[in-house]
């Protein structure tokens, strides 16, 4: 399983979705409305079952978490 480096992407939030899911591009339009680009503000790991969400900033993982959870 991939994971980032805490130092540069400190929060991450776990979502039940994989890239099979229709969901997961609305999650990511989202993202790209609130946060700006992919790799800016936020990044993403997809695993076979699931997706991880990292963020920069925990404001961020918060509202992401609040929104999407």
């Amino acid at each position: 399983m991939r994971v980032l480096k805490k130092e540069l992407w400190p929060y991450k939030v776990e979502l039940d979705l994989d890239q099979s899911q229709p969901k997961i591009a609305e999650v990511e339009n989202w993202l790209g409305q609130h946060y700006g680009v992919y790799k800016g503000r936020w990044n993403q790991v997809n695993q076979w079952d699931h997706t991880v969400f990292y963020f920069r900033q925990g404001q961020d993982a918060t509202m992401f978490t609040l929104r999407w959870s």
